[in-house]
Parts: structure tokens; C-alpha cells; sequence
């Protein structure tokens, strides 16, 4: 089960040393949503990059905010990855300086048509449609609809993924990564347990193809 593993909304330096931990993670990404409990600011996310194991990419995640303060941010922060949530064209994302992961609201198989307009783009980030909240609704959505993009595209597979469900996503859908975020919290905070949880079974699957 081929695929790396994206944890978001990492909050504190701890955060950064449990996901450290395991091999398989391979993204950790920074949260700038105005009105989500996961923001962070770029200070705190220097803090937290400094207790990151080297090799793991840091992805910037923002909505709502202009092109050119993104611009700035991701360059104060350092980030490797800008991943964006709201109503961007496919020319802002061509101004991102670095490699941009477009989110794609998944409704039904109409949804994906939007994601071939955007052709400034290294990825797309597959998540539930959440209305006028973006992202960490903690909900999953019809993976079938995505099997035969995820061939074709660079596919980052969000929304409701757990320790309970990761397996059967990775085989329908087969993405790059999986991202996750409320399923491996506790009380609103990275749980070492839960992600551990995660991992152990992602690690039985690869050992014993069940």
C-alpha cells in the first residue's frame, strides 16, 4: 500500500516530535484559516519546524487570504508546500513561488472538472464539501468518485480518514497521501497515541496485505 501519510494542523513543538517519530509521515502542515482553532502564526511555525525530522516537507494550508500576503507568509515561514482552500484561479496559483496543492470541495464526480481547469498546480487535495467552512470537518465522501482521477493526478485524499478507515481509502482510491487531521486529536490536540494508532496500522497492512 504504496503512499505517504500528511499530518495538518500541528499546533505545537510536541506535535512536531510525535509525527517525527514515524517514517511514514512525510508531511506536516500549517493551518492560516482565520476561524479555525488550528491557526497558527508564522512564529509559532518556525518554533514547531525546528523539532521536525529534516526530511519532512512543511505544507502552508490558507483560506481567505490574499495572493500576495500567502506570498509573503510563505516566505517568512519557509514552507515547501502551499496548499489553498478558497476561490483561487489558476493564475494565482501560478504567482505561489513554490509548489501549490489545490483543494477540490468533493460534491459528486462534477466536482473534478474544476480540479482539470487548474493547470498551475502540482497536486489536489480531494476533501469533503464543507459549505463555507474550510476543511477539518472530520467527514468523508464518496471515494469511488476519485478512483480513476487518482490515476492521472497527483492526489492528496482528505476528509474523515482514521485508523479505522485508511485502509479501505488507500485501496479504492490509491492516492499519493493521505491527509489527516481530527482523527488523530485528543481534546482539540495531536494525540501521540492516536497517531501511533495510525501508524501500527498502516505498518500491519504493508506487512501481512490485510
Amino acid at each position: 500500500m504504496p503512499m505517504d501519510i500528511k499530518i495538518c494542523g500541528l499546533r505545537r513543538p510536541i506535535d512536531a516530535e510525535y509525527i517525527s517519530e514515524f517514517e511514514e509521515i512525510k508531511y506536516a502542515g500549517f493551518v492560516f484559516f482565520e476561524r479555525s482553532r488550528r491557526k497558527v502564526t508564522v512564529d509559532e511555525v518556525l518554533d514547531i519546524k525546528r523539532k521536525l525530522r529534516p526530511d519532512i516537507k512543511t505544507v502552508g494550508v490558507f483560506a481567505e487570504y490574499s495572493i500576495d500576503d500567502i506570498r509573503d507568509i510563505v516566505d517568512r515561514a519557509g514552507f515547501d508546500i502551499c496548499q489553498l482552500h478558497s476561490d483561487e484561479t489558476n493564475e494565482d496559483c501560478g504567482r505561489i513561488q513554490i509548489p501549490v496543492w489545490k483543494s477540490i470541495a468533493m460534491k459528486d464526480s462534477s466536482s473534478l472538472e474544476k480540479a482539470r481547469q487548474y493547470t498551475n498546480v502540482q497536486g489536489f487535495v480531494l476533501d469533503s464539501d464543507s459549505g463555507r467552512q474550510r476543511g477539518g470537518i472530520g467527514k468523508t465522501f464518496d471515494w469511488d468518485i476519485a478512483k480513476s482521477f487518482s490515476r492521472k493526478y497527483f492526489t492528496v485524499l482528505a476528509g474523515g480518514i482514521s485508523a479505522e478507515n485508511i485502509i479501505s481509502a488507500c485501496n479504492i482510491v490509491a492516492p499519493d497521501v493521505v491527509d489527516l487531521s481530527s482523527s488523530v486529536e485528543e481534546n482539540g490536540y495531536k494525540s501521540y497515541e492516536r497517531i501511533k494508532e495510525l501508524i501500527y496500522t498502516v505498518r500491519k497492512e504493508d506487512r501481512y496485505g490485510i
